[in-house]
């Protein structure tokens, strides 16, 4: 092997002639391990949302719940800010919740919530304990009974929040419809301006 002699403070030190070749071999395999962290970071983040099929028993229901699950998908932190907003969930248990549900069940946990007025958190420890029966028995278990006026008050509810999951893009304001709404039934319930 041939050595060059290079002069330092200490006195001539050999160096080795090819060290030229060395490190540009260096530089390339640090670019490939860098390459190869990224491609796994970014695997590892789309693998975080969990894949989802409906399972309310509703085939109308799961075919909102899909809607909503690919539309959340393309955006997951609109989704999430969404959420958070619709059903006033804060967003750290949002954050909680979607490591382990997928976005559609965690629509479904918050709707669920909403309709029979118990946390969130509840919902949520519910459905992975009982997961293997799906959404239908869930609710069941839960107080919402296929086909009762909560059921239907639920469905309609979930029409109204999921066409408007993820829906942050821009339209226009032309649209046509009648006027002729029959008003909240309920009067007097809400909190008013003075």
């Amino acid at each position: 092997m041939d050595f060059v002699y290079k002069k330092s403070r200490e006195g001539f030190k050999p160096i080795e002639e090819r060290l030229h070749l060395t490190e540009p071999l260096k530089i390339r395999k640090m670019k490939k391990m860098m390459l190869v962290l990224l491609v796994s970071f970014a695997t590892m983040a789309q693998a975080q949302l969990l894949s989802f099929k409906a399972s309310t028993g509703d085939v109308e229901m799961d075919g909102i719940l899909t809607d909503v699950d690919a539309r959340a998908r393309l955006d997951i932190n609109v989704f999430k800010n969404d959420v958070a907003l619709q059903f006033n969930i804060a967003k750290s248990q949002i954050e909680q919740a979607i490591r382990i549900l997928s976005p559609g069940d965690l629509f479904m946990a918050a709707q669920l919530s909403i309709s029979i007025g118990r946390p969130f958190e509840t919902v949520v420890e519910t459905y992975k304990t009982n997961k293997a029966k799906g959404w239908g028995a869930i609710a069941k278990e839960m107080g919402i009974k296929p086909g009762s006026a909560e059921f239907h008050a639920m469905k309609k509810s979930m029409k109204s929040k999921g066409s408007k999951g993820g829906s942050s893009g821009k339209g226009n304001s032309k649209g046509s419809g009648s006027s002729n709404g029959s008003g909240n039934k309920k009067a007097g319930k809400g909190k008013g301006n003075k």
